[in-house]
């Protein structure tokens, strides 16, 4: 096997906006007067894969700003497996995140306690049964929207300083909420799966790769693809690829 070009890329799994996705997000103009409630159609457009009815919900800048709060506030000790979203710091063994799709392999897997659904959006359609905690999501990686840092924490129970500061004071990041909800009801759910998988297909193919149930990442165990290993796999992003191939 040759040495492919995959290699000179980040371990950081960076995705790109499809054009008619910035046509969308580009059409938002910064509000910089109003103050205005807080809502979202967030927990609709995610109902096809996961039951958030009756969580509470809370903008975030992106899924990471909503794991800093959630475990500057955790009195309980986190698990998770091997090669998860290195962010998230084990402190014992009470309560276990996962990211599903896993951030390991960009597959779907069985969710725990705390629940990381950064890929979903990117991949088919399939439930993810649950009964999380605390949960979180952000366009980040499915649509590529990372510098814009939309994102939403999930919560059984209500938190009480977010109700206030989100709530009733009416602070969030009113331009990043507004790009988000534009695109969620532009897009569904599996949009861009249905647009990339056929090329995720090819770039696999091409560097005998195995595709994920994420149409960004593939994984192989060749140990060329050792700077990419996160558990007992080799979890390789291709969005360059297939911008720099099929999105000129």
């Amino acid at each position: 096997m040759q040495k492919s070009s995959l290699l000179e890329q980040s371990k950081a799994v960076r995705t790109f906006v499809l054009p008619e996705v910035y046509k969308i997000a580009a059409s938002i103009t910064p509000d910089y007067n109003s103050v205005s409630s807080y809502d979202t159609q967030i927990i609709k457009w995610l109902s096809p894969v996961i039951d958030l009815s009756g969580y509470h919900v809370y903008p975030v800048n992106g899924i990471t700003e909503g794991l800093n709060w959630w475990m500057a506030h955790e009195t309980r000790g986190i698990t998770m497996d091997d090669g998860d979203y290195q962010w998230v710091k084990e402190t014992g063994s009470e309560i276990k995140y996962t990211s599903s799709p896993s951030a390991i392999d960009g597959n779907y897997c069985t969710a725990g306690d705390i629940v990381d659904l950064a890929y979903v959006g990117s991949a088919p359609i399939k439930r993810i049964e649950h009964n999380a905690d605390t949960l979180f999501y952000s366009l980040s990686k499915p649509f590529g929207l990372r510098n814009i840092r939309t994102g939403w924490m999930f919560t059984k129970k209500p938190d009480m300083r977010l109700e206030a500061l989100i709530h009733s004071a009416k602070y969030y990041n009113y331009f990043a909420h507004a790009v988000a909800e534009a695109v969620i009801n532009k897009f569904d759910i599996d949009y861009i799966y249905k647009e990339v998988n056929q090329y995720q297909k090819i770039i696999c193919k091409k560097y005998d790769l195995d595709p994920s149930d994420s149409v960004w990442l593939g994984t192989t165990t060749h140990p060329l693809y050792d700077k990419f290993k996160r558990g007992d796999t080799n979890r390789v992003c291709i969005a360059q690829e297939i911008q720099s191939t099929y999105y000129l």
